[in-house]
């Protein structure tokens, strides 16, 4: 303690808070066990509560036993089973929603043993993963694919894409480029054919490597997908640095968000974002008719999953290719027209020749809006279909505060204000601090190529996307799903943003009187209502500046600011009391909150204090009679006791 107390700016305590500590305990029956695997065991039996909460020991046991041996035999064969070719190589079609044909395939692996019989990826992937023997197994499954991609080639057969997955040992031990320019020499095919799937975790763990690698392989010719994007965050940032072709989405990320209702899912925003920035869109794990329309509706460019096919193996995938078919019974709606409009940029320019250049240059690539004054300008941005713009390119030589006015009208509109604008200025050698005073993105001189606009339009316009689903995603990580209020992350966010000039606060936390009560006797859903209903009073008394939060399962905090006195404080919450007890009376469920107080008056929030004791309020109101409010500073006076 003393030598970490001597280093300046650390606490040990705070760290200390973030650790926690798990034992796995192995009781000594048999003497004979070497100490090297007594350990080994109360490892195996710690390891097997990783990620589990509040789960701090495990005793080792029988099944641990039996799991530690199937183990063990798996690894002791493994070499074997590789060279007497027991692995097998699996193809499950992709399908365009374009046309539903098959677009490609992807490689997967299958292992069938003389003695265990069939041995489940989900079992042998992950202790290949543990012990490094999944580099040799995947080097094995890309050769047979590229000697199948061969034999097609030969034989005839319709070529389609195969992809393969690039585990994480596979990117930073193997040298990936020269690799798989010897196995696309060796057997003499389109690098384009095949197709590299890898893992969204790899690109965040050494983010140089993996950028210099990935661009390496795409100008041999390969292609290169994200795989399983969505199974984590970080790696959003890396869509704006690493030159991508392909963005596949997890399978159980894909699931859960065709699982919510339309409002509450993020799903048509990543596809969105991913066209944005130029990239198709794999969705795995399809499942049900469902799942594939909604995918559709979405605007997914190509899915696989076991409604439409299931992995196969090369014979019968080669046979279901010369039909290119789908079984009409999968398939509820005619293909989806892809729509030229997702993508407008929008031209504010009075130089008649310049805007046409400018037209010129990304008509192609975008639906153009150009207009050439002010008052068009202003015109347009009020027009409905105004929102689908994803750039603006703005002239700064408008005569008068032409341009600032279109600023502040862009900035001003709530469905604009996230959109990237491109100034352009006429001098070459202006300073940007000279010549852009106002509130734009970027600039570019009128003199330069349009080569280098273009350029600029493109990084803006990825930039922005990534940034707008970035905040999605991080809006998503912070609401409650019930609710749409913030939960627990949440709160903590907003708090590390309050203004020195909003304290005092008041910290308010509602509880919902016997709410289990509603859920044993009239079911979940009956009580998810009655949670939605509370969050709905809420926000109808009081203001958007508050702060508003589930807390809990039946607790809410909500954090008034600006508050004057202790008594506004109480009266508000008696109100929010008192209007949701009347509110479920009239609606026959009879069920009351509580709500306990405390005002906090300093500039730094120490959460965990005031909700102890907006808590210790809570339970005094409770004893006293649900349905009622309690300051916890009126714990200290008289009239208190």
């Amino acid at each position: 303690r003393n030598h970490f107390g001597n280093i300046t700016g650390w606490e040990p305590s705070s760290l200390l808070k973030s650790v926690t500590m798990r034992w796995g305990i192995y009781e000594i029956t048999d003497r004979s066990v070497p100490v090297e695997q007594m350990c080994d065991r109360a490892l195996l039996a710690a390891d097997s509560i990783k990620g589990q909460y509040k789960q701090y020991f495990a005793v080792y046991d029988d099944s641990l036993r039996s799991k530690l041996l199937r183990e063990q035999s798996i690894t002791t064969v493994m070499e074997t089973a590789l060279a007497e070719g027991q692995f097998s190589v699996y193809y499950q079609p992709k399908y365009s929603l374009n046309d539903y044909k098959i677009a490609g395939a992807e490689a997967l692996v299958r292992w069938t043993h003389p003695e265990l019989g069939s041995i489940s990826p989900g079992e042998f992937v992950p202790l290949f993963e543990k012990n490094g023997f999944i580099s040799k197994m995947d080097q094995y499954v890309w050769e047979q694919v590229c000697a199948q991609l061969r034999d097609w080639k030969l034989t005839g057969s319709t070529l389609v894409p195969v992809s393969v997955n690039i585990s994480r040992a596979d990117v930073f031990q193997l040298q990936l480029v020269e690799l798989f320019q010897e196995l696309t020499e060796k057997y003499g095919i389109d690098p384009s054919y095949l197709h590299l799937e890898i893992t969204e975790t790899a690109y965040t763990e050494n983010p140089h490597q993996i950028i210099h690698t990935v661009a390496r392989l795409r100008n041999l010719g390969l292609i290169v997908e994200m795989d399983d994007f969505g199974s984590g965050y970080s790696s959003l940032n890396m869509l704006s640095q690493t030159d991508l072709d392909i963005l596949k989405l997890d399978m159980k990320f894909t699931q859960n968000e065709i699982a919510k209702p339309a409002d509450k899912s993020i799903l048509d925003d990543i596809i969105r974002m991913a066209h944005r920035v130029h990239l198709g869109v794999v969705a795995e794990g399809v499942e049900t008719r469902a799942q594939l329309e909604r995918l559709q509706d979405a605007g997914c460019d190509y899915v696989q999953g076991y409604y439409l096919a299931k992995p196969m193996p090369a014979a019968e995938f080669e046979k279901l290719m010369k039909t290119q078919t789908v079984e009409p019974a999968l398939v509820s709606r005619q293909p989806r027209q892809k729509d030229p409009s997702v993508q407008s940029l929008l031209i504010i320019e009075e130089d008649p020749e310049y805007r046409e250049q400018i037209r010129k240059t990304f008509e192609k690539e975008y639906r153009i809006f150009a207009v050439s004054d002010v008052d068009s300008a202003l015109a347009y941005l009020h027009r409905p279909d105004c929102s689908g713009i994803c750039a603006v390119i703005l002239s700064m030589t408008f005569p008068g505060n032409g341009a600032g006015l279109l600023l502040n009208a862009l900035r001003q509109e709530p469905a604009l204000w996230r959109i990237p604008i491109l100034a352009t200025i006429p001098q070459c050698n202006a300073r940007r601090d000279a010549s852009l005073p106002l509130d734009t993105d970027d600039f570019i001189c009128k003199c330069h190529p349009l080569a280098d606009l273009q350029q600029r339009v493109s990084r803006l316009v990825r930039s922005t996307s990534l940034s707008r689903v970035e905040y999605t995603l991080r809006e998503e990580a912070n609401r409650d799903y019930v609710t749409g209020l913030l939960k627990r992350r949440g709160l903590q966010a907003a708090l590390a943003t309050l203004r020195r000039d909003e304290p005092p606060l008041a910290i308010c936390l509602f509880d919902l009187d016997d709410l289990k009560v509603i859920n044993d006797t009239h079911g979940h859903n009956a009580g998810d209502r009655m949670i939605s209903a509370f969050a709905e009073l809420l926000r109808s008394k009081t203001r958007s500046s508050d702060i508003l939060c589930r807390y809990g399962g039946d607790e809410f905090v909500l954090i008034l600011k600006h508050v004057n006195d202790a008594a506004s404080a109480k009266k508000k919450c008696e109100d929010i009391c008192r209007s949701f007890q009347e509110q479920s009376t009239a609606e026959g469920s009879k069920v009351s909150c509580t709500a306990g107080i405390a005002l906090c008056h300093q500039e730094q929030i120490s959460l965990p204090q005031w909700i102890e004791q907006a808590d210790q309020a809570l339970y005094h109101a409770k004893r006293q009679s649900k349905g009622g409010c309690f300051l916890w500073e009126e714990q200290e006076s008289p009239t208190a006791k």
